[in-house]
């Protein structure tokens, strides 16, 4: 497991090694080394702008505070190594005995803003850190929108300026970081603010061998972070980070049938929308080898789309479920009021995304039948449709994490919420959230929330069918499914491109096996 930490525990964490430093900087130089082992490797990246760069140098750009000592002895070991190095102090001033080993180094210290961007490929952000909340000045906004424009590749140390640690929220002017290396244990941020770019952790030590994850335990972890894709960037062995989470074999075991697997009824689709129908289906078709049923107006279109599913026009005509996708497409007039009424008081798993959490956020009553419902519940929100629930229940708007929580307590469900960095919280068990940073955004393309209900629903009916209803889903997977399906769907010859949504829901067996592939895991690993 990845554990992520607030920014007080990693500070409590880290005062019995500042404590017991042996020298001055002890630790700061450890970590610091870490900087520079990063910028190192990404030092040999290409460079696609090397012809319109003078000097190709590298800045540093300094906070007053430890930050900005990681980025000076960092820059000060880049020195020595023969980089051509410049520091600019955004405040006049930084840590003195590091500012004193960069000049020895033979940095050179810029009395002035930085004029001519272009000369810079490569910059170091060290300003603020664990504790940059809020915005950066207008003036140290435009030293980074420079860097940007001249596409220079930024290292962040710990957090990126201007990110808050906690909630990943950003200030007006802040860092983006194509990489950001921190230290001990990760930051909440690291996984909710993509602005951290790859996210890279060393394990600085004092000569005693102590070291910051030394102080910190998984029991008082705020959330776990999980990442779909791998970069493919060559980094030093001391450098971790969070690779992609593996899911089981989706292999039918020995006296597997097409029922025993988890079948999953789907009621997705109208005749405004009727497309809706055929991704959610479609997701659920290519997730696992059991059997989708279907429920709803659209029976003939999705039969003739996709041969394999079973199809009806009524819930209660649809036979053998385990667990139920309700609201992609569906509309939200009385009749399916009456149809999300239904499944709230059936005893199988529930999923509901889309106009299900409309007509959730328009009723009281389905509110309150989905607050005293037994089984299991899951809810899929976009950003939009949570913060339609977030209000509906009078919940004060927060950061992200925060409001998530809140959101799935007053409900006593699971919700997922989706984005770049998706978000899972479940109140009804002990472990900590999970954020989900997809390390990519193909997936940003109409309909393919449809296809990831489907997968979700036909992984939350396999999870029922072999361990019961009690059981609940190895939460994750599905997210990460998607994510790995929305780059495969993008790759052509010639790179990346957009994806339409079928052709993510098409890519999900090549996901599913990809990130099988490495891991070993059995197929009883979908209960935790």
């Amino acid at each position: 497991m990845v554990y992520a930490y607030t920014a007080e525990q990693i500070r409590a964490a880290e005062k019995p090694l500042l404590d017991a430093q042996a020298s001055t900087d002890e630790l700061m130089k450890s970590a610091a080394h870490a900087v520079f082992e990063a910028a190192e490797a990404m030092l040999a990246w290409p460079d696609a702008l090397a012809d319109l760069r003078h000097n190709r140098r590298t800045l540093l750009l300094v906070g007053k505070g430890g930050n900005g000592g990681d980025a000076l002895y960092a820059g000060a070991e880049l020195a020595l190594a023969g980089h051509a190095v410049d520091a600019w102090l955004a405040w006049g001033s930084a840590h003195a005995p590091a500012l004193k080993a960069f000049r020895n180094a033979g940095g050179t210290v810029l009395t002035d803003l930085p004029e001519d961007m272009r000369e810079y490929r490569f910059a170091i952000d060290g300003l603020t850190g664990l504790g940059g909340a809020g915005s950066l000045d207008e003036q140290t906004g435009r030293v980074i929108q420079g860097l940007a424009d001249w596409y220079a590749h930024v290292l962040a140390v710990d957090v990126p300026s201007g990110i808050d640690a906690d909630t990943g929220e950003k200030g007006e002017f802040h860092v983006t970081a194509d990489a950001t290396v921190t230290f001990g244990c990760w930051r909440l941020a690291h996984g909710l603010a993509p602005e951290c770019g790859i996210q890279l952790l060393a394990d600085p030590h004092l000569s005693d061998g102590s070291t910051i994850s030394g102080n910190l335990s998984p029991l008082t972890a705020a959330a776990m972070l999980h990442r779909s894709v791998n970069d493919d960037h060559e980094w030093p062995e001391s450098l971790a980070r969070i690779t992609a989470t593996n899911v089981p074999s989706m292999e039918p075991r020995f006296h597997d049938d097409k029922y025993t697997g988890g079948v999953v009824g789907v009621r997705a689709g109208s005749g405004t929308y009727p497309g809706a129908a055929i991704l959610c289906v479609a997701g659920a078709v290519h997730a696992t080898p059991s059997m989708v049923r279907y429920a709803g107006p659209q029976a003939l279109e999705v039969v003739r789309a996709l041969p394999e599913v079973v199809v009806t026009r009524k819930l209660e005509d649809a036979g053998r479920v385990q667990a139920w996708v309700f609201g992609p497409g569906t509309g939200t007039d009385s009749i399916a009021r009456s149809e999300l009424a239904y499944l709230l008081g059936r005893e199988e798993p529930l999923l509901i995304d889309a106009d299900g959490l409309t007509l959730l956020s328009l009723d009281p009553e389905l509110r309150e039948l989905l607050r005293s419902r037994s089984a299991q519940t899951l809810l899929t929100p976009h950003d939009g449709e949570f913060s339609r629930l977030r209000d509906a229940e009078g919940i004060a708007e927060s950061d992200r994490l925060a409001e998530t929580r809140a959101v799935a307590e007053s409900f006593n469900c699971m919700v997922l919420r989706k984005g770049r960095t998706t978000i899972l919280c479940d109140p009804r068990h002990e472990a900590a959230d999970s954020v989900i940073d997809a390390g990519n955004s193909w997936a940003a393309t109409p309909g393919s929330g449809d296809v990831l209900s489907g997968i979700t629903g036909a992984h939350l009916a396999q999870t029922a069918a072999r361990w019961g209803n009690d059981a609940f889903l190895s939460d994750t997977q599905p997210v990460v499914v998607h994510a790995v399906a929305s780059a495969l769907a993008a790759q052509t010859e010639f790179g990346p491109a957009p994806a339409r949504a079928f052709a993510i829901a098409e890519a999900v067996p090549a996901a599913t096996a990809k990130l099988h592939r490495f891991s070993g895991l059995p197929a009883a690993s979908t209960q935790r």
